[in-house]
């Protein structure tokens, strides 16, 4: 049994390690106060799914028109991007800064979500949300990535599992929030 875990813990440490992936220089960041962090969502899949596709296979809810509405606004804003921002925050405080809506800071993180697989429940044999985004650093107002941190299937804690779709994807955006501010704090000087 003992043996089992180990190499459980194991594999999911080589998953976690190969799932993130940072180019670049950052030091242009030292010494900022803020950076502006803007989420695009355009193209996102859904488990390779298109976003269409994806509505049309949870079209049985009983409330799926306010559901629908809810995954791409409120959701979006007030759950899922409020927690990564705060997941950030926490992890770049020692270096005085932080990441939010601020237009008017030099640099922009672009966080370009590729793919959100939104996993499953079934117990204990849940599978955790996993995400694959892509995050380009720019001068803000322009289009060249200065750095970028590209994160491959991040997967969710799988020790917070919900039958809750919604709520699965939180707990990937919490973890990815958190391994952002945790690169940019390695990067930074």
């Amino acid at each position: 049994m003992r043996k089992f875990l180990f190499v459980a813990l194991l594999v999911c440490a080589c998953i976690c390690a190969n799932a993130q992936k940072a180019k670049g220089d950052f030091s242009f960041l030292t010494g900022q106060k803020q950076l502006n962090v803007v989420f695009v969502y355009d193209g996102v899949t859904y488990d390779g799914d298109s976003e269409a596709e994806f509505f049309k296979d949870n079209s049985d809810r009983d409330d799926f028109e306010e559901w629908k509405t809810n995954w791409t606004s409120r959701f979006r804003n007030d759950m899922w991007e409020t927690i990564f921002l705060e997941k950030l925050n926490e992890e770049l405080s020692g270096k005085r800064l932080e990441g939010g809506d601020y237009p008017n800071a030099a640099y922009t993180a672009v966080v370009k979500f590729i793919d959100i697989d939104p996993g499953s429940f079934a117990g204990p044999f849940s599978v955790p949300c996993k995400i694959t985004a892509d995050i380009n650093f720019v001068a803000t107002g322009k289009t060249e990535p200065i750095a970028t941190i590209t994160f491959t299937k991040l997967a969710a804690n799988s020790f917070l599992m919900t039958p809750i779709i919604e709520h699965r994807v939180k707990f990937a955006f919490d973890d990815m929030g958190m391994n952002m501010g945790k690169i940019l704090s390695k990067k930074i000087k």
